[in-house]
């Protein structure tokens, strides 16, 4: 047979070393005849003779696997954070010479095979392109996946065998019923469907396909069954990370044909319309951490909305609410359900980024940039859950797992390589201590083989599994029985919700078996030994992460910046109401600050800027609880402040009066009964309180407190508002008001504001670090961009407060 040449520029062999017995080659030719056709050569056999039958052909099956996808997908998918993430642990443990990351290589070598219209992205072609003659793998590392890969293959086994043995258990305790004689669940009910979209506004910052935002649609489909005469149940889908309403279509009109309302909300955040837009480059940014709260609020603001809406009045049962959920829409369901985010479990798991075949460990980790607080995003409505193929490990976790009080089912594929079975579903289903609990799995199946026929039809075979025609079948009817008993509470359908009825659901093609029970001591027997991954973790007490010594060390190590900025404070950090984009001076300021100190610090790569929102409320904590390494804003350099510390000044104003008429304000009298609008939170109310006691203040709070106050002057329902000169003025340009029908009294500030960056105290290093780039040109060129428009007034306001006598 004729070989297609080799790439002038490839790996020839893969090399690594053990201790002892020295360094070991391998061929790539003899991994290519392996491949294409069986063939174990004599140097192959050394390593091939160390595999049992069964390891062997998984081992060929992987390296034959072509993966259908363009080069401008790879390239953009792996400048994704979460994707250059996983090159970066990846190349931990490939790499073109020792102590040297192979991301790049990785990167490069991808790109190419998946621009090779004849071979395509094979492993072998990865290899054929990488670009060096010799690829060296970290054997520690390497060790350390092939025994996690024991997880995937034989734990994953015995882990089946244990839940197959003890659904036979179940059965042989239960009823029996002749299931051919009674009514077939995978049949659609009496009612016809009618199917409609609904979409409102929602008030919240938000990552969306067009950038952040202060607001957003939230678009759902409702199916609704026709003719309906008593108030129905209702049941929220929540879809996965880059899927859409449509993923779960089948199974919404299923369930409406039985009488269910169903929704089905549209998670702007993490839709397929984002993953297409990042793709096609239209964003430059990952999955926002937030997307992890604003899920579940989706539908909470949902269930509002609904009981207030004149159309469904009268036709919900609002005692009887379910939620189903896929993938991150698993995630969203539990979550919702009562197992809050647990922050402290995310944290402490990613501080160590180690290469693993849990994929969806990249996802979880973007929850480890949160800002601090409670995530108990629980809906009382809510009475029952079904959760998909979820992610849980490490965002859930035991600790919040335990605290889901309702009936809940955990279902998953043994084969599923994006939320794999064992960590995400079997694993959970243990920590679980609700009294209705059920466990199903689909012998084969992957991580979306339940999706909708037209979702499957655009996958690639090795995400589709066997038989998906059967996956819906399967969720249909165990979908069906759980919400009949634990939301209709229909005693006669008891019997459905049995392991006996799902073993005559269950077809040869893809095996399914359903369990109510399951201990962490039947895995380990099963296993015959102490298993790849711990049943039930250690807890967070037991667990002591090692802390970076310093926040430049942290960003070396992690080629990470993390900051926060204000959205409602132009033009220091606000959303763009023309563009919709989240912007201002601290936007730009952080990536011109990780220019500096990738350059800084010798990196080789770009550092990753992650952006989170802060509010008046949280700046500080922010900061103490080591969620960001600063936090820019106008925050007022002052010496009281617990363990955070600011950077040198880089912005000077003061506070004024915003008035429509200056002639109304006597500033030399004591404003008695002057309606004076104040922010919250601010030191300007104990100014005011102190200086004009007679004036009286109305407060305005939240995000949009400025901009509420300025609106209340504009519109003649207080006679002032009171906040910084240049905030004020940013607010006037972002509601497209006229500059000279307002005027900011008096001439000069009321009160002196020296701005900083909140950074974390004892860290003199990084205070150092960041006062050295605020004196640098890049920094300049920034501020001029920003605040070139009010400089004549911050030098004036700087002058006096400057000069003025105590």
């Amino acid at each position: 047979m004729t070989w297609k040449p080799k790439a002038s520029l490839g790996a020839e062999r893969i090399s690594f070393y053990l201790p002892i017995f020295g360094k070991f080659n391998l061929s790539v030719d003899s991994l290519e005849v392996f491949a294409k056709e069986g063939i174990i050569t004599p140097e192959f056999n050394f390593y091939a003779s160390r595999l049992d039958a069964k390891t062997t052909e998984r081992v060929r099956a992987a390296l034959q696997k072509r993966f259908e996808v363009s080069p401008t997908a790879v390239y953009r998918m792996t400048k994704m954070p979460m994707g250059e993430d996983f090159l970066q642990q990846l190349g931990k443990a490939m790499y073109t010479h020792p102590g040297s990351n192979g991301l790049y290589a990785i990167r490069s070598a991808l790109i190419l095979a998946a621009a090779d219209e004849t071979e395509g992205l094979t492993m072998i072609n990865f290899l054929r392109h990488f670009p060096t003659s010799e690829m060296q793998l970290n054997s520690n590392l390497i060790l350390s996946l092939i025994k996690e890969f024991g997880t995937f293959l034989s734990y994953n086994d015995t882990t089946v065998e244990a839940i197959a043995q003890q659904a036979q258990s179940e059965i042989t305790s239960q009823q029996q019923f002749n299931f051919a004689q009674m009514p077939d669940l995978k049949e659609p009910g009496d009612y016809a469907v009618d199917q409609k979209t609904i979409s409102f506004e929602i008030n919240q910052v938000r990552q969306t396909n067009l950038g952040f935002s202060a607001n957003y649609g939230l678009k759902t489909d409702v199916y609704l069954p026709e003719n309906l005469s008593k108030p129905a149940p209702l049941i929220v889908l929540s879809h996965g990370f880059t899927s859409d309403r449509s993923h779960f279509n089948y199974l919404a009109k299923h369930l409406a044909s039985h009488g269910y309302i169903v929704l089905v909300p549209e998670h702007i955040g993490s839709n397929s319309q984002f993953k297409e837009d990042f793709l096609q480059g239209k964003l430059s940014i990952a999955v926002s951490p937030i997307e992890f709260f604003n899920r579940p609020l989706d539908i909470r603001y949902l269930l509002n909305e609904l009981e207030n809406h004149e159309e469904f009045q009268g036709l919900i049962n609002w005692s009887q609410v379910g939620v189903l959920g896929h993938s991150f829409g698993g995630n969203t369901a539990l979550v919702v359900s009562g197992a809050p985010l647990n922050s402290e479990r995310i944290k402490q798991a990613c501080r160590e980024k180690i290469p693993t075949l849990n994929v969806s460990e990249l996802l979880q980790c973007r929850a480890s940039y949160l800002p601090p607080g409670s995530y108990d995003l629980r809906d009382p409505r809510i009475n029952a859950v079904i959760a998909v193929n979820p992610v849980t490990s490490y965002i859930l976790g035991p600790e919040s797992m335990s605290q889901i009080a309702i009936p809940t089912m955990l279902l998953g594929g043994s084969d599923d390589i994006v939320t794999p079975f064992i960590e995400e579903q079997a694993h959970p289903f243990l920590w679980l201590t609700t009294d209705n609990k059920y466990l199903g799995v689909m012998v084969g199946g992957t991580h979306n083989s339940s999706s909708s026929p037209e979702g499957v039809a655009a996958m690639p075979d090795f995400l589709k599994g066997v038989r998906p025609d059967l996956a819906r079948e399967y969720l249909k009817a165990m979908t069906l029985a759980f919400f009949e008993v634990h939301l209709r509470d229909k005693t006669d359908y008891q019997a459905y919700l049995s392991s006996a009825y799902v073993q005559h659901l269950s077809h040869e093609d893809i095996p399914l078996h359903m369990v109510t029970s399951l201990t962490a001591e039947q895995l380990e027997l099963a296993y015959g030994k102490t298993p790849p991954s711990p049943p039930i973790p250690e807890s967070l007490v037991a667990l002591s992460p090692s802390r970076p010594k310093n926040v430049l060390t942290e960003i070396e190590n992690t080629q990470t910046l993390k900051m926060a900025m204000r959205s409602d404070a132009a033009p220091f950090g606000y959303i763009d109401g023309q563009k919709d984009l989240w912007t201002g001076y601290c936007d730009d300021f952080a990536d011109s600050l990780g220019q500096y100190l990738a350059q800084e610090l010798n990196l080789t790569s770009a550092i990753k800027i992650v952006k989170l929102p802060s509010n008046l409320e949280n700046r500080f904590e922010l900061v103490e609880d080591e969620l960001v390494h600063f936090e820019c804003g106008p925050n007022t350099i002052r010496a009281n402040t617990e363990n955070t510390i600011f950077s040198d000044l880089f912005f000077a104003s003061g506070s004024r009066f915003l008035v429509r008429d200056r002639n109304q304000i006597d500033l030399n009298n004591n404003l008695e009964g002057l309606q004076t609008g104040v922010l919250q939170e601010t030191t300007t109310v104990e100014f005011i309180q102190e200086t004009y006691p007679e004036s009286e203040l109305v407060y305005f709070g939240g995000e949009e407190g400025r901009t509420k106050g300025v609106t209340a002057v504009t519109n003649g329902n207080i006679d002032a508002f009171v906040s910084d000169t240049i905030l004020l003025s940013g607010e006037i340009d972002q509601q497209n008001l006229l500059r000279e029908n307002y005027q900011l009294i008096p001439d000069n500030p009321l009160t002196c504001d020296f701005y900083g960056l909140i950074l974390p105290q004892n860290d003199p290093q990084w205070r150092n670090a960041v006062n050295s780039f605020l004196r640098t040109k890049q920094q300049r060129n920034v501020f001029e961009k920003w605040f070139g428009d009010y400089l004549p007034q911050a030098l004036s306001d700087t002058d006096y407060c400057l000069n003025r006598r105590k």
